[in-house]
């Protein structure tokens, strides 16, 4: 097992604080654009960050980068209280995988194990290697096209198409947001999506279309988005992943590294009843 070191697992929760910026950001621009505030809420609780957006599941999330949050569990449970999703608990990175402390509260689960992946200077990565693919930026025009294939690659409830898309429009706004389309001749083949902050850049969102899954697509739009990142006056590179995916794999080999990883818990109030 890869041992981390202090300044490692320092950078680590560095990383997840990018990520939960990133996921607050999305909420506060579709509340303030949809008129969504009964739908959307957002909380400080110590020095961590819950997010509730009571249609959609994925961002029922609490963020924190250290242990406090697992003393204020109980005012967790009642922020989330009425919800159709409770949440997951992402944080704290741990030195080691598994050296968490545990959460012994009925109602909370082990979930999902992610990778913390970070690069110091990302003029310094490989230079990338030639591709089939082409990558750039879309134009006004293909942003519907984008959002479609962004929620066909992460594979989205059918349901939530419409909504999702609408709510999604309006981060073409956000001037910290990067958006690149990956291109196999003619025909969309992938898109990504990088948050810019300061020297910083996070690799936020990426994927392929099941089609072009393990051609080198994934691959292509890591490349193209820490070029652009460099080439926008970023230096450092953040990114997370699923522990031992695919992902994670292609973002070391584009020579980011590991720096730490978090298993996360899941709360669920059907469980408590």
């Amino acid at each position: 097992m890869q041992v981390l070191s202090v300044e490692d697992l320092t950078v680590a929760a560095q990383a997840l604080q990018y990520v939960a910026r990133y996921d607050s950001m999305r909420l506060r621009t579709y509340r303030e654009k949809e008129n969504l505030a009964d739908r959307i809420q957002m909380s400080s609780i110590a020095s961590a960050l819950a997010l509730r957006f009571d249609d959609v599941g994925y961002f029922n999330r609490v963020y924190c980068a250290d242990e406090s949050v697992l003393e204020m569990l109980p005012e967790i449970e009642r922020f989330y209280h009425g919800g159709l999703f409770g949440c997951e608990l992402v944080g704290p990175p741990a030195v080691a995988f598994g050296n968490q402390r545990k959460i012994s509260r009925r109602g909370w689960v082990s979930a999902n194990c992610y990778a913390w992946l970070y690069a110091e200077d990302c003029r310094l990565l490989p230079a990338p290697q030639s591709t089939k693919f082409s990558i750039r930026p879309p134009e006004p025009s293909q942003r519907e096209l984008f959002l479609k294939t962004y929620l066909r690659a992460f594979e989205a409830q059918e349901d939530r198409l419409v909504a999702a898309r609408r709510n999604m429009l309006h981060l073409f706004d956000r001037p910290e947001l990067d958006f690149l389309i990956a291109w196999h001749d003619e025909t969309i083949a992938g898109v990504a999506i990088t948050m810019r902050n300061g020297s910083a850049a996070l690799l936020c969102a990426g994927a392929a279309l099941p089609e072009y899954r393990e051609m080198g697509c994934h691959a292509a739009l890591l490349a193209a988005r820490i070029r652009f990142a460099s080439e926008s006056g970023c230096r450092q590179i953040y990114s997370w992943a699923a522990l031992g995916g695919q992902s994670q794999s292609n973002i070391e080999k584009a020579g980011l590294s590991m720096v730490g990883t978090t298993t996360t818990w899941r709360f669920s109030p059907e469980s408590r009843v």
